[in-house]
């Protein structure tokens, strides 16, 4: 079989091979300039799975890492409060040791009174803390305050409005954190009611009632150790929650480093490679050009044509 090369043959292949090599040279170029040599799967169909699972481990780990700076700054917020917490109660110790003295007059008990109210509302903004406009005390109950005073100023009763389930962060595959406590077990549990026991002792200071000051409020101590005791029992678990985080955290921000490395040596351009084929692609697209050029060339037996 003949095969005819005709002018058009020509022109065609000629055609074909520029834009071959432009397009090989446009490549190379492009690797250079953006510094990736895998942008989709046909670039290296070998590899892009690979280089696709990195780059969802990298994706999935740095979600974690999201939420695992969240139930940070949500524990550290709530390691806040509580110690906010203790210092009402050690001052409240204080006074009620002071109270009880025999030497404290009605005055200064009223005096001291009037200080416990002031604590009371210390007590109550820091067991309604918010972080991000999320309640910490108020278990999975986040959007209100998870403590209510029945009167300003001068409370008697203070009352929960949260939940009894604790709020939980997700900081890894299938793993969770306490970081929203029922406020309830913190500040009011049975034989420990925070507030009861500020209450009480304010109340004691200014009516002592029949077995005298000192009798009541010497009574009040036991309560205000107890619920110092509560609160730092739940201190202690979110300052443990907290190293566990941290040290979590390490963890994870290796293994995002490691998939993002990973993802990185698959995708990245070999600069030295790439320069030397896009300089073999200028060279073959130059010399490409010149040989067209030749064959393109009008003759005067075309225009006779």
């Amino acid at each position: 079989m003949n095969v005819r090369v005709t002018g058009q043959t020509q022109t065609n292949s000629a055609v074909a091979y520029l834009r071959q090599n432009a397009a090989g040279l446009a490549k190379y170029q492009d690797q250079v300039s953006s510094g990736l040599r895998v942008k989709l799967p046909s670039d290296d169909p070998a590899q892009y799975p690979a280089l696709a699972r990195a780059r969802a481990a990298g994706e999935r780990l740095g979600a974690y890492a999201g939420t695992l700076a969240a139930a940070t700054t949500d524990l550290n917020a709530g390691v806040g409060a509580l110690q906010e917490a203790t210092s009402v109660l050690t001052r409240a110790k204080q006074i009620a040791v002071e109270g009880a003295d025999a030497g404290t007059d009605q005055q200064g008990a009223t005096a001291l009174a009037t200080e416990v109210d002031g604590l009371i509302a210390r007590m109550l903004s820091a067991a309604n803390t918010e972080q991000d406009g999320a309640y910490l005390f108020g278990g999975t109950a986040t959007g209100s305050p998870p403590f209510a005073a029945d009167a300003a100023g001068n409370p008697t009763t203070i009352t929960y409005n949260g939940t009894a389930d604790r709020g939980r962060g997700l900081i890894g595959p299938g793993q969770t954190v306490d970081t929203k406590y029922a406020g309830a077990a913190v500040f009011q549990r049975p034989g420990a009611d925070v507030f009861q026991t500020l209450i009480g002792l304010r109340d004691d200071l200014r009516n002592p009632g029949a077995g005298g000051k000192s009798q009541a409020i010497n009574a009040r101590l036991g309560a205000i150790d107890a619920a110092l005791d509560a609160v730092g029992d739940t201190t202690a678990e979110q300052a443990s929650h907290l190293a566990g985080l941290d040290a979590l955290q390490g963890r994870m921000t290796d293994l995002k480093l490691t998939a993002d490395t990973r993802a990185g040596e698959i995708e990245g351009t070999d600069y030295f490679d790439a320069v030397v084929r896009m300089r073999a692609q200028e060279n073959a697209l130059q010399a490409t050009m010149a040989v067209s050029a030749k064959l393109l060339q009008p003759s005067l037996l075309d225009f006779i044509r």
